[in-house]
């Protein structure tokens, strides 16, 4: 693990750096071992850091931030592995409401042989979280794996490099193209990945030390970018929750903060709670964390329908919330989303976001990817997720979404309805206790379903209170703000 010197040299050299200079560039470098390579000077303006209080994200000024965003991008898990995504993708992810994003980063590709950096890499995906953080968007690093690898799973995984594979098994020659759907099978039932997996945990080789040394490297570099909230250490893994992945996410968080002191970290447990499984995951003891379970539903996936039947959605959402309260950490759901070939794609993806709603939290929709084509889909194992197409035009697996998007004060319930063509509007209700101290309320409003001027009704508690609304149309925003403390119930009524 690098000194403490050194991580500051390392800091102050990316905070010197233009780490836009490879911006959506696919050109490779590689440097070995220590330093980071050198790059030019850039000015960045980013929103502000984001901590945790209890079950809340909180602003500097102390109010509650909900956050709604989604994963950059399906196509980055495979070569060449750089994010194709350009500044309009970005201004179309602002444009939907969006105020974070979850970027994969690949250990593959950063470390393709042990202790060679891929530099330019690394810089790509520094420069995304700084033009994400000009649009007001936070960032969240993912260190993505599936599978393990892509020469794990038979073939079908991705994220750890060749190298870390376990001696015990046999490595398989990469395939992630459309006849690799059922890749989960492959992940359950292949040796290879549950030997690797195995092997990490037990360090053998040193691959898990050099993992930790990989993520001290990441965590300096971004902890330079205004905007970078946290990482999450590793994307659905497999192995025993209180066993082998809780030491592991002790010794991630205590490098991550190390390199990155106030980084959250939004850790979740063994890939098969993604079903709406109850984690074992016992909550780490010491920085800000948040519970980042990923969800979606097996039967539409199988079945390629939703069957509008919700008891298993709502099974899932009570085991997330009750690791939630009882680790008093804010619920992120990191992945969920629907292939947009299912039936009922948009109810179903509206159901979710219904629940995120009723628990006031916060998630990240898989996904955007700008290099979608007809023929490889996102470009990793057929998967068709991704929410615009190459154009910027809306798929069926989504629809824009209003949400409270900062509280001055605590929020105590959020509700939504899509209205129907040609009948009933659209209508949001919020209510909250109002804390004048903290500033205002933001409550985000997509044009396309409250255009600026849509009729507000606003209730205060207080009947002395004089509260007051105003619209910023170019931010799609409602700000909202009394002079007295008090509970506001919020109405609006938009279009069908």
């Amino acid at each position: 693990m690098a000194s403490s010197a050194e991580r500051r040299r390392r800091a102050g050299g990316v905070r010197a750096a233009l780490i836009g200079w490879l911006l959506f560039s696919l050109e490779g470098g590689e440097v070995r071992g220590g330093g980071p390579a050198p790059t030019p000077q850039v000015s960045v303006s980013a929103p502000t850091a984001l901590g945790v209080s209890g079950r809340h994200f909180v602003d500097p000024a102390g109010r509650v931030v909900i956050l709604r965003g989604v994963n950059l991008a399906g196509d980055s898990k495979v070569p060449p592995f750089h994010p194709r995504v350009g500044p309009e993708d970005l201004d179309r992810a602002e444009a939907l409401g969006f105020n974070v994003i979850r970027l994969l980063f690949v250990w593959e590709a950063f470390e393709p042989s042990p202790g060679v950096y891929n530099e330019s890499y690394l810089a790509a995906e520094l420069a995304l979280a700084v033009e994400a953080g000009r649009r007001g968007m936070s960032t969240i690093v993912d260190l993505h794996q599936d599978g393990f690898s892509r020469f794990a799973s038979k073939g079908a995984g991705d994220g750890f490099p060749a190298w870390a594979i376990s001696p015990r098994a046999t490595p398989r020659k990469p395939d992630n193209g459309p006849e690799t759907r059922h890749w989960p099978l492959r992940v359950a039932l292949d040796p290879t990945t549950h030997r690797s997996f195995a092997d990490f945990y037990d360090d053998l080789g040193g691959v898990r030390s050099r993992y930790l040394r990989m993520l001290d490297r990441v965590a300096a570099a971004f902890s330079a970018v205004p905007g970078v909230i946290g990482y999450d250490p590793i994307n659905e893994p497999w192995g025993h929750e209180r066993r082998e992945l809780a030491p592991l996410y002790r010794d991630a968080a205590a490098v991550i903060h190390a390199s990155h002191p106030g980084a959250i970290l939004f850790l979740e447990g063994h890939a098969v709670t993604n079903t709406g499984v109850q984690t074992r995951l016992p909550r780490p003891e010491d920085g800000p964390v948040s519970y980042a379970p990923h969800y979606y539903n097996p039967t539409t996936l199988v079945l390629k329908r939703w069957h509008g039947l919700t008891a298993t959605m709502d099974n899932a959402f009570r085991h997330m919330r009750a690791t939630s309260i009882a680790w008093n950490a804010p619920l992120f759901l990191g992945e969920f989303g629907m292939d947009a070939r299912v039936i009922g794609c948009g109810a179903y993806v509206d159901e979710v976001y219904d629940r995120l709603d009723a628990e006031l939290a916060s998630g990240a929709q898989w996904n955007l990817t700008p290099g979608w084509t007809p023929a490889l889909k996102d470009g990793w194992n057929g998967e068709d997720f991704t929410i615009l197409d190459p154009s910027g035009r809306l798929r069926p697996n989504f629809s824009p979404r209003p949400y409270p998007r900062a509280t001055a004060g605590l929020p105590l319930s959020f509700r939504f309805r899509r209205g129907r063509p040609g009948s009933a509007p659209s209508t949001v209700e919020f209510s909250w206790h109002h804390r004048p101290e903290l500033g205002e309320t933001e409550l985000f409003l997509p044009s396309s379903l409250f255009p600026p001027g849509s009729p507000v009704e606003l209730l205060p508690a207080d009947p002395l209170a004089a509260v007051s609304s105003r619209w910023d149309p170019a931010r799609q925003l409602l700000v909202i703000h009394s002079d007295r403390p008090t509970p506001i119930l919020a109405r609006l009524r938009g279009r069908p």
